[in-house]
């Protein structure tokens, strides 16, 4: 498998797993801003990275 879990955090503090090849856009459980968006193969990731797993 390609792909990796990724602990992203939002401008706001809150934290969400998501995985680094995304099919549909993530949104912030807490302020709905953007998280990650799928580009045809890993996601582009909009909040900061605090750790990868797998």
């Amino acid at each position: 498998m390609s792909g990796k879990f990724l602990r992203v955090k939002c401008k706001c503090g809150t934290e969400q797993t998501l995985f680094s090849h995304v099919t549909s856009s993530i949104t912030c459980t807490s302020c709905n801003v953007a998280l990650a968006e799928p580009s045809g193969g890993e996601a582009v990731i909009f909040g900061k990275i605090i750790k990868e797993a797998g």
